[in-house]
């Protein structure tokens, strides 16, 4: 556990390659990321940016669902006549408005992610840094919401078809939720390691085949490190607050599995050409 929680050192300043990162290596990764945020001044401001958002965009939403839903929907409603019929009428109309203010919330929710992207890309660089990790040409504002968008637009298309049949198979057979609640918690655990991995791996142009192969190599750090953020991901607006928490133990798990495998760094040239092409 000692080893697991000692602070990684920079790639460049390791003569040879290190012991492996394992399971509870990722795991121990949140603490990780909490104390660099915590002794790291540069970082804090960016790391308000994602509970900013969403609070910002929460609260429009919300204004917009009781200013504009709440009325339009009395007004397509019949003209209430006894007392009874204008409760039904204010009850629908209240109903409708909490309806679309939830529905919003939950598109905030989705959409902050890729809308704080340049800032945790300034958190992913910041820490970077402090690993002495090779810089990287910044990509560009949009550039960087493209790639938070793709990123889940990917995961969804891996753990969406594969919780569905689970779902069914729960549905037809509950016997098998023996199997299959571990399963769920399995696939949700890889999604989100594949989501908060896409900061420190796509910003630098790393394909979607060569992540999947080297994380696939490592599936004990990875496994190891989604498990704990799904676990804190779990309580009501987490997985926004600490995605800068997370951003920062995605990169500190890439940076420990570059500096253990060399054909990891021959695989990502787009991280480390000049380790890279030491090895090739």
């Amino acid at each position: 556990m000692e080893s697991a929680l000692s602070e990684p050192q920079p790639p460049s300043r390791v003569s040879a390659p290190e012991i492996a990162p394992g399971f509870w290596a990722g795991a121990a990764s949140v603490f990780r990321g909490i104390a660099f945020l915590l002794r790291t001044p540069a970082t804090w401001l960016p790391a308000t940016v994602p509970t900013a958002l969403l609070a910002a965009l929460t609260a429009v939403l919300v204004w917009l669902s009781v200013s504009r839903v709440e009325p339009l929907v009395a007004t397509w409603l019949p003209e209430p006549t006894e007392w009874y019929a204008r409760l039904g009428v204010e009850f629908l109309s209240w109903l409708a408005a909490a309806l679309t203010a939830l529905l919003g919330f939950v598109l905030a929710l989705a959409v902050t992610p890729p809308l704080s992207a340049p800032a945790l890309e300034k958190i992913v660089g910041q820490r970077e840094r402090d690993l002495g990790a090779p810089e990287r040409p910044p990509l560009g504002f949009w550039a960087e919401v493209w790639c938070g968008l793709k990123s889940q637009a990917s995961v969804a298309l891996f753990a969406s078809p594969i919780l569905l049949l689970l779902w069914l198979a729960d549905l037809l057979l509950p016997i098998a939720a023996v199997v299959t609640v571990p399963l769920k918690c399995v696939v949700l655990s890889a999604a989100l390691a594949w989501n908060l991995f896409d900061y420190p791996l796509t910003l630098r142009g790393v394909g979607m085949r060569d992540r999947l192969a080297v994380l696939n190599t490592h599936w004990r750090p990875t496994l190891g490190f989604g498990l704990a953020f799904s676990v804190l991901f779990w309580i009501p607006c987490f997985g926004v607050v600490l995605l800068p928490v997370g951003v920062v133990a995605a990169t500190d798990v890439v940076w420990a599995i570059l500096r253990s495998d060399p054909q990891a760094r021959a695989r990502l040239p787009a991280l480390v050409p000049e380790t890279a092409a030491r090895t090739s």
